[in-house]
């Protein structure tokens, strides 16, 4: 077995759903809240332990990766908590002489916990005493990044270089074992601001899809793949997915009924391109059209999987009143029942189809009616969902154009008005 473990970002199901689509969810170990632990040390995943790096950069929902090289076993009770916190300290000891051997300068180093708050399995601050003196035994200079007892954030991981010059060393308490390891791959922050806000065109009016849930969307649709594949966004915008498909060497073919957006796509990936500063070829095909009017010749005999944001509904700056949602409900309802009929005989029936639906939160849980033929949401449904209006009953939608609905995974921040259901969707 090769265990690594992977911290979740802030959606820890759709996060968790995007690794065990990408590493296969046989391979899923355990799960401890922020950490998921899989073993990858199979024939499908050989490609990803060679480059865990390029792993970590496709994968939008991890946070960082971690290769476990230590496992103990764990046990709760008092009695043997000393043992466990000596062991710790025997593995830091014999490991630290190794990894640091021949090293020189000042050596950034952290450690992060995981599961191990009101426990006493281990003393955190003991251990990070513990591996100071070992460093400076080594004749080695350390900062640490650690504030009190707290893990230190990833974007100071990230930024002190710590996984290049140091070690960011993580200690996770699973249901049998705590497994130590490694940090050897986390997110590169300064990428995604790259992408997300020094792209050429931008529009607020269309909705702004960060990169890392594009990521996760394609990912959701096509699991672990090696080979490029094709992808199609029929409501393109700025382009965001089409980047993300680029950057992952698929095939990117995008459409949008405005022109003014197949331009925007255009110039922001070739903006994209031109950063990688790369030889290899990335095909783009771009072209205007209503979502709704698809033929055959606007698409190629083969399409992998098809991921979208569509329209979302206008730009809100407050909660919406239930007439409100009730017009937007409608207008998306007519809009996705006809672009899922159109293109439902242009795919295989294994192309799977990703899309998003707006969710509203709303203060006081208000009950969605049923118009236009759409079945109401319960006021109980609502306030068990905290407040947020999901879109009713949109399987029956896609179950008339013949479209089976797989899974829904929701998306948001807390200061966000409106936030995203991510729609799976199987052609039957």
């Amino acid at each position: 077995m090769r265990l690594f473990g992977f911290e979740l970002g802030r959606e820890k199901d759709l996060c968790l759903a995007e690794l065990s689509s990408v590493l296969g969810e046989k391979n899923l170990v355990e799960h401890i809240y922020d950490i998921a632990i899989f073993d990858l040390d199979n024939k499908e995943n050989g490609n990803h332990i060679k480059n865990i790096q390029t792993l970590q950069d496709n994968l939008g929902g991890t946070i960082k990766i971690i290769e476990i090289v230590e496992t103990i076993d764990a046990k709760t009770d008092i009695a043997t908590a000393t043992q466990t916190q000596n062991k710790i300290e025997q593995f830091i000891l014999s490991y630290f002489e190794k990894y640091f051997k021949d090293r020189y300068g000042k050596i950034p180093f952290c450690i992060s916990t995981y599961n191990l708050k009101n426990t006493h399995t281990l003393n955190i601050k003991q251990l990070l005493n513990f591996s100071k003196k070992i460093l400076k035994s080594l004749h080695l200079n350390s900062r640490f990044l650690n504030k009190g007892l707290e893990n230190p954030k990833s974007s100071a991981i990230y930024k002190s270089g710590t996984i290049e010059k140091g070690i960011d060393l993580n200690i996770i308490k699973g249901s049998k074992s705590i497994f130590i390891g490694k940090t050897s791959a986390i997110q590169n922050i300064d990428d995604y601001s790259l992408r997300d806000f020094n792209r050429p065109c931008r529009d607020m009016q269309t909705g702004m899809l960060p990169p890392k849930l594009a990521q996760i969307m394609i990912n959701l649709t096509l699991g672990n793949t090696h080979e490029p594949k094709t992808i199609y966004d029929p409501f393109c915008g700025t382009g965001v997915i089409l980047m993300e498909a680029l950057l992952m060497n698929h095939l990117a073919i995008g459409s949008d009924v405005e022109a003014k957006m197949i331009e925007y796509s255009k110039k922001n990936c070739e903006w994209m391109i031109k950063q990688l500063n790369t030889q290899k070829q990335h095909e783009l095909k771009l072209f205007q059209k209503d979502a709704r009017l698809l033929t055959k010749k606007d698409l190629p005999e083969k399409i992998d999987a098809v991921v979208t944001e569509s329209y979302l509904g206008p730009l809100l700056t407050f909660e919406p009143n239930q007439e409100t949602m009730d017009k937007i409900f409608r207008e998306l309802s007519n809009l996705h029942l006809n672009w899922l009929k159109a293109i439902k005989p242009l795919i295989s029936q294994n192309t799977k189809i990703l899309l998003c639906l707006p969710a509203y939160k709303t203060k006081n849980s208000i009950k969605t009616p049923a118009v236009g033929g759409l079945p109401s949401f319960s006021r109980e449904r609502a306030e068990r969902a905290n407040s947020i209006i999901h879109f009713p009953k949109f399987s029956e939608i896609a179950s008339e154009a013949g479209f089976q609905t797989l899974k829904i995974f929701s998306y948001g921040r807390k200061e966000q008005i409106v936030g995203r259901d991510l729609v799976i969707l199987k052609n039957i």
